[in-house]
């Protein structure tokens, strides 16, 4: 169980990192690889999704966001 956390929490790490968020996801792999208990090919595995993931989020936001880019009290101007 604590494995499959530590799995969930690497992927969160990445998620955030790959969103507006600043993390170090980084750091979490390293210390991951460096303890020489997890399997490298899942690491990489659990890395690749939460970073595809967090860029499609980010996406997301973005198309979500251009539909209120010409309202008054938007804050970001074109110029």
């Amino acid at each position: 169980m604590w494995e499959l956390s530590a799995y969930f929490g690497l992927f969160l790490a990445t998620l955030s990192a790959a969103t507006l968020l600043p993390m170090q996801s980084e750091a979490v792999l390293l210390g991951m690889i460096l303890t020489d208990q997890y399997a490298a090919w899942v690491l990489l595995a659990v890395v690749t999704t939460g970073n595809v993931l967090g860029s499609a989020l980010n996406w997301l936001l973005v198309r979500s966001i251009e539909h209120y880019r010409h309202k008054r009290w938007f804050p970001v101007s074109e110029g």
